[in-house]
């Protein structure tokens, strides 16, 4: 203590930041050894804290996986915008890894051009993108591989999918642990699995699934749903038997899930008279309305903002028309948090039905596909038969509200057979057994679902016919076939989000890394709107003097100008002096709207960047000066 007292204040403080610095260096250190793993996330949405489904998933790994992270740091050089999100993707894998406990072996590799690890990156599957005209590929994506060589590639990490990233890996993970190909129950009335008029072929959406599941076929007489079935793809459900019904209701029960396709009315098997039993409105009825699922009976959604435009007889003459039956949505009227929907961009519905959930229901419904405000339900007899595109016209009246088409429903039900299995039916025991069907044992009876159920229901079955997907056009004597629309996308997506665990359900968008600042968008909104009144004005009498000025230029019939008169030429003059006045008033306006907006960037600019450092430097005088005052008093009354 004495030796402290010794010293001056000059040397104490030279002594003070050399222990501070030390201290420093080896927290430092010591934290990189023992606590790197520490992390706050202060995110809104929790950007980087994994789910709890997540980290439920990855307990269940079994053998090693390895990843193999590819990323050229040329792109990130060139690109800014894919440089920041490789940071992220970066972290986010480590952070896999880390809670993974030696179960994730993460390697970090840049592919240099014409290397060893760019072949390897090729023959693994990621994606090469050209950075330049001399053809050199820049790679930025994830191959993983498990103990079994079973292996799941991203091809290329899209920052435009940044918010299903976690979504992504998870689910890579989660294949790679349960390698098996997963199966999918098919329960319809449509001839999807042999059409007649596709000379007995399946249907493309079949061909579709085919590549990512196993189908296996059901009954529609089906007593139980066999256990290996991962999913339910239940299309345009018409005369079930109850014991088909009762499995179908079973099967939920215990947890399964199905993605459900009904309908209000089908119009695409009704031009076919061999396949009657297509025709007319899906019927689910018994198990939806003791579930509280219901759809609009008799009815569909006629979307004025949406309808296709098609050329139909109007009053003797060919015109061009407002299909209301038919609607092509956009990303605008699709849940673009929900996994299902969230990349897609165009759907298209024919005649579909509004879903909703009963009062008594204890489903929460999340809608996954909407309408605009400018729809309305319409009786399904307008596409009955011959369709009338101006008749729907005329009896359209928008409801000014939005209709749900598609949605998710999950929660808890009550079985739609309380007494247990339906009485046999006698005419089954009159049919000779199949020997090619396993006869399957009935399970004991639940009367109510022992978890909260999963169910993707959507109210149209024409979108899986291929005239509303999919063109195909002649290429050198081969038919090709071009999607037009993500239908097919939406059913495979919807089957491969229900076929995995609960956990991976359970996992929905974690929202961007990179977010817009909405309030100031706001305001640039505002300034804008202050002068697009002026603008739009000075716009009107621009294109009213260009048409004054286009009359007075008089041609003869050989191309020269014609003689014209004083009166003509005064007024020729006149015209084009107002033309340059207002371009000039208009580029005035356009000048200082541009001034505006960018004043206010660079007011946010200094704000953005001198705001803290000032506070700190005000803060610090304040703190000096404190000081210094009650050094001074000290002084005195030492």
């Amino acid at each position: 203590m004495k030796f402290l007292n010794s010293l001056d204040r000059t040397k104490l403080t030279a002594i003070s930041l050399v222990v501070a610095g030390l201290f420093l260096f080896f927290v430092n250190i010591l934290s990189t050894q023992t606590i790197h793993n520490a992390q706050v996330d202060l995110t809104q949405s929790k950007l980087f804290t994994l789910a709890a489904g997540s980290k439920k998933i990855i307990a269940t790994i079994d053998e090693p996986i390895t990843f193999r992270f590819y990323y050229s740091r040329k792109l990130g050089e060139q690109s800014s915008s894919h440089g920041n999100y490789s940071k992220r993707v970066r972290e986010l894998l480590e952070h896999y890894a880390e809670i993974a406990n030696g179960k994730i072996d993460l390697k970090i590799i840049n592919p240099e051009p014409f290397s060893v690890e760019e072949d390897e990156a090729v023959r693994l599957g990621i994606q090469g993108i050209p950075l330049d005209q001399s053809g050199e590929q820049a790679y930025f994506g994830l191959a993983a591989t498990n103990s079994t060589d079973d292996r799941r590639t991203v091809p290329f990490f899209n920052p435009q999918r940044e918010q299903f990233l976690e979504y992504d890996v998870t689910r890579l993970i989660y294949e790679l642990a349960n390698p098996d190909k997963k199966k999918v129950g098919l329960l319809s009335s449509l001839p999807l699995e042999a059409d007649p008029q596709l000379q007995y072929q399946p249907w493309p959406i079949l061909q579709q699934i085919s590549q990512f599941f196993e189908i296996s076929s059901l009954d529609n007489d089906q007593e139980v749903i066999p256990d290996d079935i991962s999913v339910l793809l239940i299309a345009h459900p018409k005369n079930l038997k109850d014991k088909a019904l009762y499995a179908i209701d079973q099967y939920v029960m215990r947890g399964g899930k199905a993605v459900v396709l009904i309908d209000p009315y089908n119009e695409s098997v009704r031009v076919d008279p061999r396949r009657p039993g297509g025709a007319g409105p899906s019927d689910l009825n018994r198990l939806f309305d003791t579930w509280g699922i219901q759809m609009t009976d008799g009815k569909f959604v006629g979307d004025r903002t949406h309808a296709v435009r098609v050329n139909a007889p109007v009053r003797g003459r060919d015109q061009v028309i407002d299909y209301l039956s038919w609607n092509q949505f956009d990303k605008r009227n699709v849940n673009t948090d929900d996994v299902v929907t969230g990349q897609l961009n165009a759907i298209m519905l024919a005649s579909a039905g509004a879903l909703s959930t009963t009062e008594a229901s204890g489903l929460k419904m999340t809608p996954l596909i909407q309408t605009s405000t400018e729809a309305a339900l319409l009786s399904t007899e307008f596409v009955q038969d011959m369709p009338n595109p101006q008749a729907l016209m005329d009896a359209f009246k928008s409801e000014d509200k939005k209709f749900t088409l598609a949605a998710r429903f999950a929660g808890k039900v009550k079985s739609a057979f309380p007494d247990g299995p339906p009485p046999a039916d006698p005419k089954d025991a009159e049919k000779p057994a199949d020997p090619n069907k396993p006869k399957l044992e009935l399970k004991p009876h639940m009367k109510e679902s022992a978890e909260p159920i999963n169910l993707i229901v959507v109210g149209d079955t024409d979108f899986i016919t291929a005239r509303f997907w999919m063109q195909e056009q002649k290429f050198f004597g081969q038919t090709v076939s071009t999607p037009i629309a993500n239908n097919a996308d939406f059913v495979v997506n919807a089957l491969d989000n229900l076929s995995g665990s609960e956990d991976l359900i359970s996992l929905r968008s974690r929202g961007l890394s990179v977010r817009p600042f909405y309030r100031i968008i706001n305001i640039r909104n505002k300034a804008e709107e202050s002068y697009r009144a002026k603008e739009q004005e000075l716009q009107g009498r621009l294109k009213e003097l260009q048409e004054k000025v286009s009359k007075l230029k008089i041609n003869d019939e050989e191309g020269t100008q014609a003689l014209l008169t004083t009166q003509q030429r005064r007024d020729f003059d006149q015209s084009r002096a107002e033309l340059l006045s207002v371009r000039k008033e208009l580029r005035d306006v356009q000048l200082a709207l541009r001034q505006d907006i960018e004043r206010l960037d660079n007011i946010l600019k200094v704000v953005n960047i001198w705001t803290m450092p000032v506070l700190v430097a005000i803060i610090a005088i304040v703190l000096a000066v404190f000081r210094r005052r009650r050094y001074r008093q000290h002084t005195i009354q030492g």
